[in-house]
């Protein structure tokens, strides 16, 4: 059998209450939770009830939201704050969310991971397509953007220029990317073809360096 969040099509399970959300159903059949006719209405009731903690309630990490959302009378809060937290941050080898950073609700690569992650706590699974979570922000105001966080990676345009090394173009247009971090690639291109061996070298020498460097200031 589905969770109940699943089968209510309210995966952040909120509570009846007055709230005439878009998208309930017409027959309320569960006696302490919405249900709403799609999941694309529950989750955009779960992002329209973050944007309201932070604007109006000042809550803007995930340990208050949590301990809004979750209270300790009805649940293990520490542990559920611990949950969502490391979950945002394995959604990007380049993002690391503690339980007391400040975020932004507002920002759709906030936003999305951090309601992937409820949903994932409260019922177990997390089974929605990015397109029907992303129709819910939409439908909360929050648009989807071209991420840029995994490719602004230090690590990952080291990576970019090393394994790019087969061909001279290729290898052109990702020192273009890095060439502020290793001026002197942009300059060599400009001799002869067997210089791409060095570049190669210098790119996985990079990769070494930015993310020994990444690991210290505690990115992942």
């Amino acid at each position: 059998m589905q969770p109940r969040g699943i089968r209510n099509n309210n995966p952040g399970n909120i509570r009846l209450s007055g709230d005439k959300w878009q998208g309930l159903a017409e027959v309320q059949e569960d006696p302490a939770f919405f249900t709403f006719k799609s999941p694309t209405y529950g989750i955009r009731a779960m992002a329209r009830i973050l944007i309201a903690y932070q604007d109006r309630h000042g809550l803007d990490t995930v340990e208050g939201i949590v301990r809004r959302w979750a209270p300790p009378s009805e649940n293990d809060t520490d542990a559920y704050i611990r949950h969502v937290s490391d979950l945002m941050s394995d959604a990007c080898e380049c993002l690391d969310v503690d339980p007391d950073e400040v975020i932004d609700v507002h920002d759709y690569h906030t936003m999305r991971p951090l309601v992937e992650a409820m949903i994932r706590h409260e019922n177990g699974v997390q089974p929605y397509s990015g397109k029907q979570i992303d129709k819910g922000l939409v439908l909360a105001g929050v648009e989807p953007e071209e991420r840029k966080s995994l490719q602004e990676c230090r690590t990952v345009k080291g990576a970019q220029v090393a394994a790019g090394g087969a061909g001279l173009g290729v290898v052109g247009s990702l020192v273009e990317e890095v060439a502020p971090a290793l001026p002197f690639l942009q300059t060599a291109l400009q001799y002869a073809p067997w210089l791409v061996a060095l570049i190669v070298l210098a790119g996985v020498g990079y990769v070494v360096h930015a993310r020994r460097d990444d690991l210290l200031r505690g990115l992942r």
